[in-house]
């Protein structure tokens, strides 16, 4: 089974939970994007991931977006 992305654990621990559909609409994205970006099939742009990095408070940083070998070579 594959890793959780850390959005996905982000939006899960909040109470209530947010949506995808919610996300996206609070980023100027679609409910599509967030998906795609949990999923790793999608990389943000770095202004996405900076408002991302904001708006979950560094829980969620750019670096989650990252290749694994760009994670590891650090």
């Amino acid at each position: 089974m594959a890793k959780e992305h850390a959005l996905t654990i982000w939006r899960n621990k909040q109470n209530p939970a947010v949506t995808q559909e919610e996300l996206g609409e609070s980023l100027g994205v679609s409910r599509w994007w967030i998906n795609r970006l949990e999923t790793g099939k999608k990389k943000p742009s770095f202004d996405l991931a900076i408002k991302l990095e904001l708006k979950t408070k560094g829980a969620v940083t750019a670096k989650d977006f990252a290749s694994e070998q760009v994670r590891e070579s650090q």
